[in-house]
């Protein structure tokens, strides 16, 4: 297979710096600083000043250019996973919302289908996120009430197995009976939990944190607030007992302000993954529209339910850590290394510019526009 590969300006070492790379069979070969030798040059395609960046790395995406990561069509989750490649995401945890077992075999059909389709580049979905199903009722927000029942080892087990293999993360409230036994399951099977919709308080956390591998879904939506007399699970995260921890950075779920925080506190920074909960209608210009069985209405990045709570995202990825940059709460080390480095990391494959990773690449404009896409070598 012929080697390939480009030359711009790279995100090394947190800041864009002059250099080249290749890759073959998907996979770079070499990433270098400076100008490439003789022997090289053949093989690059020369960008100029373009900037070039590892692509993004989305952990909870529920949709995309009106269509649901729960359709049962593989044809629907191949377009929406083109759209999404588009915008700069090349891989991604699609979110799915509590599941009873009969709908996790349904939507694990569906994904097997659209594992088998080939054709054109599109974002990789190595796996789901489901926000559920051991939730706590009293906090499940938005998510529908339908999938959510108590936890249990059992339940955890008939779970996993339901899911053919596509669970990587289960949203869970640690407070639960039975939750600490569900998520050693989990663990057993290589899923992570991931601490949300939830009641508990910071005891609980570093309870279910000892026990092993934890994350927390989208830190400060569905959760106790942080206070004097109980940190809860903000607090938990704030003193580096989550190794994974998801944030949205719409600007409305969590606020410029808190976000910058949390992006510069020594012991957070280096374990937050930027999630863009994006619905079915991200992407597109409705004002109303329906997504998890109800009516929503968009106000600005984000959706509402008729009673005005959040319902997830409408922006992509990209565009969320944009609108960051511009006013100021993240500048580019602290949003890539949220939205790639360390979701990479968790995944293990991607989300840096460096040899033995996937080459997945975004090109932007100077206008801070994604210009090119490449998937695994593949220019989309």
């Amino acid at each position: 297979m012929r080697t390939q590969g480009l030359r711009g300006r790279l995100w090394l070492r947190g800041r864009f710096r002059p250099g080249w790379l290749l890759w073959e069979r998907g996979r770079l070969t070499e990433v270098e600083e400076g100008e490439p030798p003789r022997r090289r040059r053949a093989a690059l395609q020369d960008l100029g000043e373009t900037r070039i960046l590892p692509g993004l790395v989305d952990t909870l995406l529920h949709g995309f250019a009106g269509v649901d990561a729960a359709s049962t069509s593989p044809g629907e989750l191949d377009r929406m996973t083109r759209a999404v490649a588009a915008t700069g995401t090349t891989t991604a945890l699609v979110g799915l919302y509590p599941l009873t077992p009969a709908a996790a075999r349904r939507s694990a059909r569906a994904w097997d289908g659209w594992r088998r389709l080939r054709g054109r580049p599109r974002c990789r979905v190595p796996g789901w996120h489901v926000e559920g199903p051991f939730v706590a009722p009293e906090m499940r927000g938005a998510l529908p009430a339908g999938g959510i029942r108590p936890p249990s080892a059992r339940a955890a087990a008939a779970f996993v197995r339901a899911c053919g293999g596509w669970l990587r993360i289960s949203t869970l409230a640690p407070e639960l009976p039975g939750a600490a036994e569900a998520a050693a399951v989990f663990r057993h099977h290589g899923v992570l939990p991931s601490i949300g919709h939830t009641a508990c308080g910071y005891e609980e956390v570093l309870t279910l944190a000892r026990e092993g591998p934890v994350a927390i879904t989208h830190l400060g939506n569905r959760m106790p607030p942080l206070r004097a007399r109980q940190p809860g699970p903000i607090g938990a995260a704030m003193a580096g007992h989550v190794p994974w921890t998801g944030v949205i950075p719409d600007g409305v779920h969590v606020s410029p302000d808190t976000l910058a925080l949390w992006s510069r506190w020594p012991p957070l920074r280096e374990r937050l993954l930027f999630q863009s909960d994006a619905i079915a209608a991200a992407g597109l210009a409705a004002l109303d529209f329906r997504a998890g069985g109800q009516r929503l209405r968009r106000d600005g990045p984000v959706a509402r339910d008729v009673r005005g709570g959040l319902a997830g995202g409408l922006d992509s990825l990209f565009d969320g850590l944009r609108a960051r940059i511009r006013d100021g709460s993240l500048d580019w080390c602290r949003a890539l290394r949220g939205a790639a480095e360390v979701p990479g990391r968790l995944l293990g494959d991607c989300g840096r510019l460096e040899s033995g990773l996937r080459a997945d690449l975004v090109a932007l404009d100077e206008d801070d526009t994604v210009l090119r896409v490449w998937i695994g070598g593949r220019l989309l």
